[in-house]
């Protein structure tokens, strides 16, 4: 099984062009779900430069870097195209499975999820 996957910039969206590259700290939402199936879940992670790094590091010294992907410069299409081309690359028996290991790229909503039945 592969992922079709669809990219999000939350914040981005209303800002369009307007943001300082080299300078800039965002979510972005990966939308994943079977190839040949229907439904999706959420996945995120911050992307982020390393002088906006810098200055989160002036305001908080200690950052965990969990589900973080730094760049030098901020270019949306550039990050989806690459983190589209690593997902796709992905192959799992089952979509759970499948989805842990998107998991390991961005935080996927149901990751740590206990349905009780344990």
């Amino acid at each position: 099984m592969r992922a079709r996957v669809e990219f999000r910039w939350p914040d981005l969206e209303d800002r369009g062009t307007l943001f300082d590259r080299g300078h800039a700290c965002e979510l972005l939402e990966i939308y994943a779900g079977p190839r040949d199936g229907e439904g999706e879940e959420r996945f995120q992670l911050t992307v982020c430069t390393p002088a906006a790094l810098a200055e989160r590091l002036d305001e908080h010294p200690f950052q965990i870097g969990r589900h973080w992907l730094f760049v030098r410069e901020l270019r949306p299409d550039e990050v989806t195209r690459w983190l589209g081309e690593r997902i796709a690359a992905l192959e799992a028996p089952t979509w759970t499975e499948l989805a842990e290991k998107i998991g390991r790229i961005g935080e996927w909503e149901f990751e740590d999820y206990d349905d009780g039945r344990a």
